[in-house]
């Protein structure tokens, strides 16, 4: 018979139920719950709303770029024309011109028109087409080419033209055969543009009304003016340097041109700086030569080009 141990003897029966049957309880944690501080919780996510019919409805206003572009179309989208409300001017380039401000020069569609005639042009009013040197340039171009081989009158008045452009359109006249009058009024051109002029109607047989008042000119461009009538050109019948810088010195050499000249009918010299011995000159040599006039025939402007070139 066995005999239980001491050890045995002395546990209660409850005693000995812990020990073989006892459960361990999970702790709080392993259920899951937090017990963390409420500082130390992140906030929940706020819940969605759904946005109303009125909130729909509001959007709010376009960029100001956004809406500029609707305006006007896209510039950096040269396909899509859908945006840009009518027609692009004749006059604009297309980007990425190098003319100033990517547009064309307001004389181009003037030099176009005239390459488009196929020489069958004869008049070319280019007054107050901002030619400058560059456009007088390009205009002596096609004279030189032959492409204005009917052009009678030309009109470049009010064009900014200096010195420099005018000597380049004067390289054409030289050899040109077929312009009858000319305006280059209004442009300052002053005594350096009167001597490439003059240089010009020394070679040029044809051209027989010129306009140059209000061109700043000089003595010293009225003197070579006048030393061509008297002993180049026979073909140059009307002359205006009416609103210019000429003193007593250019009018003495003009009015040898008048009393020796073989062409010249109308001479224009009023609003300049002659004063009375130069004036009395001037009277002497229109009495000398009846044929010469110191002003247009009645009925006409002192534009002697006259309707071949009116300003437009």
């Amino acid at each position: 018979k066995k005999t239980s141990s001491p050890l045995r003897a002395q546990l209660s029966p409850p005693d000995m139920a812990d020990t073989t049957t006892k459960k361990v309880r999970p702790s709080i944690r392993a259920l899951g719950a937090d017990i963390s501080n409420d500082s130390d919780r992140a906030n929940p996510p706020a819940a969605k709303q759904r946005p109303t019919p009125a909130a729909k409805q509001a959007k709010p206003p376009p960029p100001a770029k956004e809406e500029e572009q609707k305006r006007y179309g896209d510039d950096e989208d040269e396909g899509d024309l859908g945006t840009v409300p009518g027609n692009i001017p004749a006059n604009v380039r297309p980007l990425g011109s190098d003319a100033p401000n990517g547009l064309v020069p307001r004389y181009q569609a003037a030099l176009d028109s005239l390459l488009e005639a196929r020489g069958e042009q004869r008049t070319a009013r280019l007054s107050f087409k901002q030619l400058g040197d560059e456009g007088i340039a390009k205009l002596a171009g096609l004279l030189k080419t032959g492409t204005c081989k009917n052009l009678t009158g030309l009109d470049v008045s009010c064009n900014s033209i200096s010195a420099e452009g005018c000597k380049a359109l004067c390289s054409s006249l030289a050899s040109n055969t077929s312009i009858l009058s000319i305006d280059l009024s209004a442009n300052a051109i002053c005594d350096e543009g009167a001597v490439s002029l003059a240089k010009a109607l020394a070679y040029n047989s044809t051209l027989q009304n010129i306009d140059v008042h209000a061109c700043s000119i000089g003595d010293e461009g009225a003197t070579a003016l006048a030393r061509v009538l008297v002993d180049g050109n026979i073909t140059v019948s009307g002359l205006n340097l009416k609103a210019n810088y000429i003193k007593d010195a250019g009018a003495k050499q003009l009015a040898e041109a008048v009393t020796k000249s073989r062409s010249l009918r109308c001479l224009i010299t009023t609003s300049n700086d002659i004063e009375r011995e130069g004036q009395m000159a001037l009277e002497k040599a229109f009495d000398a030569n009846l044929r010469c006039s110191p002003k247009v025939s009645a009925g006409e402007h002192d534009n002697i080009v006259g309707e071949v070139c009116v300003v437009m």
